[in-house]
């Protein structure tokens, strides 16, 4: 449902333009390394953000959303006050269609990936919102990203995007990232 696909694609809609295509050139190999020791404990700030980033997409404060969205991103939809438009633009087609968010949660991280300095989250989310034929939940994933030890995040929301185009526009290749394939909407109910 295009409707409910509006949350899934709002941040990365912007990224598969050709400037996040590009990759900052690397100055040694980078490994990637899976780290299944590593735990929401390890990282506290991880899930708070990632829910920040949900919260304020349900309230509409596309700036804050904004504000934890990885910089390529932004620096691909033409900047920040591009992007909080094209946010509130979509947004607002999506209520004119009879859309309302009802909520959109972040899950503990499914996996972390450790590259270079930097770490990568997989971070599954779950979005419900009522349209004109029912409600609805979908099940997706962002993509937390920290070069400082995992104090601080950005994000990239994953669904329904080309996974090895997504994974290209990451500051170090994370090639040990395994992103979750896109589930459909379901309805949950008729009202």
């Amino acid at each position: 449902m295009k409707l409910v696909r509006f949350r899934l694609g709002c941040l990365v809609l912007l990224l598969l333009t050709s400037a996040c295509g590009q990759k900052e050139p690397q100055k040694t190999p980078a490994v990637a390394t899976q780290t299944p020791a590593a735990t929401t404990e390890n990282y506290p700030s991880l899930v708070a953000q990632a829910q920040e980033v949900n919260d304020a997409f349900r309230r509409r404060d596309f700036g804050r959303m904004v504000d934890l969205t990885y910089p390529k991103v932004i620096e691909a939809a033409g900047g920040r006050d591009k992007m909080i438009a094209s946010l509130a633009k979509g947004m607002k087609e999506m209520e004119a269609e009879g859309v309302t968010v009802l909520s959109s949660t972040a899950e503990p991280p499914a996996q972390f990936v450790h590259v270079s300095e930097w770490i990568y989250a997989v971070v599954p989310t779950t979005l419900k919102v009522k349209a004109q034929t029912g409600t609805f939940k979908t099940e997706s994933s962002m993509i937390g990203i920290s070069s400082d030890r995992g104090a601080h995040w950005t994000f990239i929301d994953a669904g329904g995007k080309d996974h090895k185009q997504l994974l290209s526009s990451l500051p170090a290749p994370a090639d040990a990232l395994k992103l979750p394939a896109e589930k459909e909407p379901v309805k949950i109910s008729n009202n």
